[in-house]
């Protein structure tokens, strides 16, 4: 996901350095080195943006990154749609909305650029995830029922990425399905951390190696997902069991791992076991139940003692 010398620390940093604008505790602050206040009527927009945020109601603490990504989807994705609003309903003549892909709190700096040249490229993609994908989500919204819908929203707010990047599945109330961790062959292991991390981190995962259509129809039909990260001493593990909605999907999605893996240039000893910088991976598909399971760890009998519960 990012070069083994980089610091995922400080790549959160750069990012929040390049803000023009931001809401606290409901007040609004402008960084001066970033904010132009002449650019009209953006900056007038960068506070319709940031005023949004002061009424939007408060949304329930999401348990996994792939829930937190679709909350703040919302959240970001409904000021930056009221900003481009406010643009569009002070021009001179009545036009259509049109949704701009540029967050205006954003407008006048660097990360105008698809990607901000300073930080990997994915964590740039999952970073914007919220303000691209998430005013395409609020337009989705108001085009099915206009602010009735919007604010309705608040009340049961998206829970997964996937709902975001298809609002349809929204509508139609399809979240993410349960997805167990594997039952470990060794009980020695300490587990760490437990969470989802969603149908677009798949995209991001294999958009670093992969094109982008093979990237999302290698992520497409997502289930559900569990990762789940252990550590024993000095060695880690870590389990990634997905579920997908049909054999097709999960076909799909071993084959584009398979590929990624290899663009990535790890040594394989065969089709499912790799190995790089004293790191050992496999994969395994469960074709009865749609699922695959990914486990990678510095001990290599762990990542092949690992098996589907």
């Amino acid at each position: 996901m990012i070069p083994e010398n980089a610091s995922l620390y400080q790549a959160n940093v750069d990012w929040a350095g390049n803000f023009g604008a931001a809401t606290w505790n409901d007040k609004i602050y402008v960084v001066k080195e970033n904010f132009d206040p002449w650019n009209l009527p953006n900056a007038e927009a960068t506070f319709v943006h940031e005023l949004t945020h002061i009424w939007q109601p408060q949304l329930p603490s999401p348990t996994t990154f792939d829930a937190n990504k679709a909350h703040t989807a919302l959240v970001e994705g409904d000021a930056s749609y009221m900003g481009d609003y406010f643009i569009n309903q002070t021009k001179t003549a009545p036009t259509l909305l049109v949704v701009d892909q540029v967050p205006l709190f954003l407008i006048g700096n660097s990360l105008l650029a698809e990607v901000h040249p300073d930080l990997p490229r994915t964590i740039s993609y999952l970073n914007w995830f919220p303000y691209d994908y998430g005013k395409l989500y609020i337009s989705a919204l108001f085009q099915n029922g206009g602010w009735a819908t919007v604010n309705q929203a608040y009340k049961n707010p998206p829970d997964t990425t996937q709902q975001i990047l298809y609002p349809d599945k929204y509508f139609s109330n399809e979240t993410a399905q349960k997805v167990p961790a594997p039952t470990l062959s060794e009980n020695n292991w300490k587990q760490i951390r437990t969470d989802r991390y969603g149908e677009y981190f798949l995209q991001v995962m294999f958009g670093n190696w992969l094109s982008k259509n093979e990237s999302v129809k290698a992520s497409a039909g997502w289930g559900g997902d569990n990762f789940t990260y252990y550590e024993r001493g000095n060695e880690y593990l870590f389990t990634w069991n997905i579920k997908w909605d049909s054999s097709c999907d999960a076909s799909e999605f071993y084959v584009g791992f398979h590929n990624m893996v290899n663009a990535a240039g790890a040594a394989g000893d065969d089709s499912c076991h790799w190995a790089a910088n004293g790191r050992y991976l496999t994969i395994a598909w469960n074709q009865d139940s749609n699922t695959t399971l990914i486990a990678c760890s510095t001990n290599q009998a762990a990542t092949l003692e690992s098996y589907f519960s």
